[in-house]
Protein backbone atom coordinates (compact mmCIF):
# COMPACT_ATOMS: atom_id res chain seq x y z
CA UNK A 1 0.00 0.00 0.00
CA UNK A 2 2.70 1.98 0.46
CA UNK A 3 2.22 3.40 3.61
CA UNK A 4 2.08 1.82 7.00
CA UNK A 5 -1.55 3.30 8.54
CA UNK A 6 -3.30 2.40 5.32
CA UNK A 7 -1.51 -0.91 4.91
CA UNK A 8 -3.13 -1.35 9.17
CA UNK A 9 -6.61 -0.17 7.92
CA UNK A 10 -6.57 -2.56 4.88
CA UNK A 11 -5.50 -5.28 7.50
CA UNK A 12 -8.73 -4.49 9.69
CA UNK A 13 -10.99 -4.58 6.61
CA UNK A 14 -9.83 -8.43 5.22
CA UNK A 15 -10.40 -9.60 8.71
CA UNK A 16 -13.86 -7.62 8.81
CA UNK A 17 -14.49 -9.18 5.27
CA UNK A 18 -13.46 -12.38 5.80
CA UNK A 19 -15.53 -13.07 9.36
CA UNK A 20 -18.58 -11.90 7.30
CA UNK A 21 -18.13 -13.95 4.35
CA UNK A 22 -16.67 -17.31 6.40
CA UNK A 23 -20.12 -18.84 5.85
CA UNK A 24 -19.79 -18.92 2.06
CA UNK A 25 -16.11 -20.22 2.13
CA UNK A 26 -15.99 -23.44 0.43
CA UNK A 27 -12.92 -25.07 1.79
CA UNK A 28 -11.68 -25.36 -1.69
CA UNK A 29 -8.81 -23.46 -0.67
CA UNK A 30 -6.57 -23.08 1.82
CA UNK A 31 -8.11 -20.48 4.58
CA UNK A 32 -4.48 -18.65 4.21
CA UNK A 33 -5.34 -18.39 0.49
CA UNK A 34 -8.37 -17.11 0.77
CA UNK A 35 -7.48 -14.19 3.21
CA UNK A 36 -4.79 -13.54 0.46
CA UNK A 37 -6.91 -13.53 -2.38
CA UNK A 38 -9.53 -11.15 -0.08
CA UNK A 39 -6.55 -9.11 0.77
CA UNK A 40 -5.55 -8.32 -2.74
CA UNK A 41 -9.50 -7.54 -3.68
CA UNK A 42 -9.51 -5.09 -1.25
CA UNK A 43 -5.53 -4.10 -1.68
CA UNK A 44 -6.75 -3.60 -5.39
CA UNK A 45 -9.85 -1.51 -4.90
CA UNK A 46 -7.91 0.47 -2.10
CA UNK A 47 -5.38 1.55 -4.68
CA UNK A 48 -7.62 2.36 -7.18
CA UNK A 49 -9.54 4.30 -4.79
CA UNK A 50 -6.48 6.71 -3.65
CA UNK A 51 -4.67 7.10 -7.21
CA UNK A 52 -8.07 8.93 -7.88
CA UNK A 53 -8.00 11.03 -4.60
CA UNK A 54 -4.26 11.90 -5.66
CA UNK A 55 -5.76 13.13 -8.52
CA UNK A 56 -7.74 14.97 -7.51
CA UNK A 57 -6.16 16.59 -4.82
CA UNK A 58 -3.38 17.60 -8.04
CA UNK A 59 -6.13 19.57 -9.36
CA UNK A 60 -6.78 20.95 -6.43
CA UNK A 61 -3.14 22.22 -5.41
CA UNK A 62 -2.89 23.26 -8.84
CA UNK A 63 -5.63 25.88 -8.78
CA UNK A 64 -4.88 27.07 -5.26
CA UNK A 65 -2.42 30.39 -5.25
CA UNK A 66 1.42 30.43 -3.82
CA UNK A 67 0.24 31.87 -1.11
CA UNK A 68 -2.06 29.26 -0.22
CA UNK A 69 -0.03 26.34 -0.08
CA UNK A 70 0.33 24.39 2.66
CA UNK A 71 3.47 23.94 4.17
CA UNK A 72 4.61 20.35 5.80
CA UNK A 73 5.78 20.72 9.14
CA UNK A 74 9.09 20.02 9.95
CA UNK A 75 10.19 16.76 11.67
CA UNK A 76 13.09 16.07 13.82
CA UNK A 77 14.96 12.57 13.73
CA UNK A 78 16.93 11.39 16.27
CA UNK A 79 19.52 9.39 14.36
CA UNK A 80 23.22 9.20 13.94
CA UNK A 81 23.48 9.06 10.12
CA UNK A 82 24.75 12.22 8.04
CA UNK A 83 22.07 14.34 6.40
CA UNK A 84 24.02 13.05 3.28
CA UNK A 85 22.73 9.29 3.65
CA UNK A 86 19.45 10.69 5.21
CA UNK A 87 18.49 12.31 2.06
CA UNK A 88 19.84 9.12 -0.27
CA UNK A 89 17.86 6.98 1.96
CA UNK A 90 14.77 8.98 1.08
CA UNK A 91 15.32 9.24 -2.00
CA UNK A 92 15.96 5.91 -2.84
CA UNK A 93 12.83 4.74 -0.41
CA UNK A 94 10.48 7.05 -2.56
CA UNK A 95 12.52 5.98 -5.81
CA UNK A 96 11.53 2.44 -5.01
CA UNK A 97 8.03 2.99 -3.92
CA UNK A 98 7.18 5.27 -7.04
CA UNK A 99 8.77 2.61 -9.32
CA UNK A 100 6.44 -0.08 -7.69
CA UNK A 101 3.34 2.14 -7.66
CA UNK A 102 3.94 2.56 -11.78
CA UNK A 103 4.27 -1.05 -12.25
CA UNK A 104 0.72 -2.90 -14.32
CA UNK A 105 -1.32 -3.86 -11.37
CA UNK A 106 -0.40 -7.85 -11.98
CA UNK A 107 3.39 -7.35 -11.80
CA UNK A 108 3.18 -5.05 -8.74
CA UNK A 109 1.25 -7.88 -6.86
CA UNK A 110 2.96 -10.54 -8.36
CA UNK A 111 6.35 -8.76 -6.82
CA UNK A 112 4.90 -7.91 -3.67
CA UNK A 113 3.54 -10.84 -2.65
CA UNK A 114 7.16 -12.65 -3.61
CA UNK A 115 9.73 -10.14 -2.74
CA UNK A 116 8.08 -8.39 0.40
CA UNK A 117 5.49 -11.11 1.53
CA UNK A 118 8.12 -14.04 0.66
CA UNK A 119 4.79 -16.44 -0.56
CA UNK A 120 5.95 -18.93 -2.91
CA UNK A 121 5.25 -19.30 -6.79
CA UNK A 122 2.48 -21.83 -5.97
CA UNK A 123 0.73 -19.72 -3.35
CA UNK A 124 1.30 -16.39 -5.52
CA UNK A 125 -0.42 -18.64 -8.72
CA UNK A 126 -3.61 -19.35 -6.47
CA UNK A 127 -4.17 -16.36 -5.13
CA UNK A 128 -3.79 -14.71 -8.34
CA UNK A 129 -5.38 -17.33 -10.04
CA UNK A 130 -3.18 -17.75 -12.79
CA UNK A 131 -0.30 -20.77 -13.59
CA UNK A 132 3.20 -20.58 -11.94
CA UNK A 133 4.64 -19.39 -15.38
CA UNK A 134 2.93 -16.80 -15.54
CA UNK A 135 3.74 -15.87 -11.57
CA UNK A 136 7.29 -16.08 -12.76
CA UNK A 137 6.74 -14.09 -16.19
CA UNK A 138 5.40 -11.41 -13.87
CA UNK A 139 8.19 -11.33 -11.56
CA UNK A 140 10.67 -11.69 -13.93
CA UNK A 141 9.18 -8.09 -15.98
CA UNK A 142 8.24 -6.17 -12.63
CA UNK A 143 12.24 -7.24 -11.21
CA UNK A 144 13.14 -5.63 -15.11
CA UNK A 145 11.34 -3.14 -15.14
CA UNK A 146 12.63 -2.23 -11.63
CA UNK A 147 16.16 -2.31 -12.40
CA UNK A 148 15.51 -0.20 -14.86
CA UNK A 149 14.05 2.43 -13.24
CA UNK A 150 16.29 2.49 -10.58
CA UNK A 151 19.44 2.37 -12.32
CA UNK A 152 20.71 5.61 -11.42
CA UNK A 153 20.77 4.91 -7.82
CA UNK A 154 22.15 1.53 -8.63
CA UNK A 155 25.48 3.05 -10.60
CA UNK A 156 26.16 5.37 -7.92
Amino acid sequence: MGDREEAHDLTQEVFIHAFQAYDRFRGEAEVFTWLYRITVNLAKNRYKQLQREREHRWEILEEMDEEEEETEPFEWEDTKLSPETLLEQKELAEAIQKAIDELPEDQRVTLVLRDIEGLSYQEIARIQGCSVEAVKSRLFRARSALRKKLKPFLER
